[in-house]
Formats: C-alpha cells, structure tokens, sequence
C-alpha cells in the first residue's frame, strides 16, 4: 500500500492518537463529544486512503475534501471541549496543529 507511506497518512494517525487521548480523559456526561469525535478522527485517514488509488483526479478529491472536511469537525470538537472545560490545554493545542497540518497538506495533496 503507497497511502500508509505518506505525510498525510502517517500525521492523520497521530490525530487519532491525540483524539484517543482526549476521549480517555473525558468526563461521564460528555459521551456525545465522545462519540463525534471518534467518528471524525476515524474519517480523516479513512477518506485519505479511500481516495488515494482512485484513477480519476475528481473522485480523488472529492475524498480528500471530505477528510479536510473532518479536519475541520475534529478542530472544532477540540474547542467545544475546551470551552466545556474538559481538555488538557497541551491536547487542544496539540490536536489543533496536527488538524491545521493536515487540512493544508491535503489541500496541497495532488
């Protein structure tokens, strides 16, 4: 497999780290945070890969959009917990980098 060889790949998976951080340390009561963001971190290298071998460079976009696309929920996933009060400071801001990282490299991205 070329995709699990890529920048992209490899920083979406360390945002799936971060997010599993996150979601560890989350309070009882915030479950629907929980489980939005599990879905969307999950999205981002889900949708790279789906689109990666994809002949038409169309198609290949409309993937990579939808990742940017998750980029973008799990960023504001991190704000919503930080406003709620229930993020390490180092997570959000960590997590932000990598959202802010991989939404411009995937912009860039063929």
């Amino acid at each position: 497999m070329k995709h699990d060889n890529t920048r992209i790949y490899q920083r979406s998976l360390e945002l799936i780290d971060v997010s599993k951080e996150v979601m560890d340390a989350m309070p009882i009561g915030y479950g629907f945070l929980v489980d939005q963001l599990r879905r969307a971190a999950s999205s981002v290298p889900l949708n790279f890969s789906e689109g990666y071998p994809k002949a038409s460079i169309k198609e290949q976009r409309r993937f990579f959009r939808m990742a940017k696309a998750s980029c973008y929920e799990v960023a504001a996933i991190f704000d919503v917990a930080q406003r709620f009060g229930v993020i390490r400071p180092d997570l959000h801001e960590r997590g932000r980098d990598i959202c802010d990282h991989v939404a411009a490299m995937l912009t860039k991205f063929r």
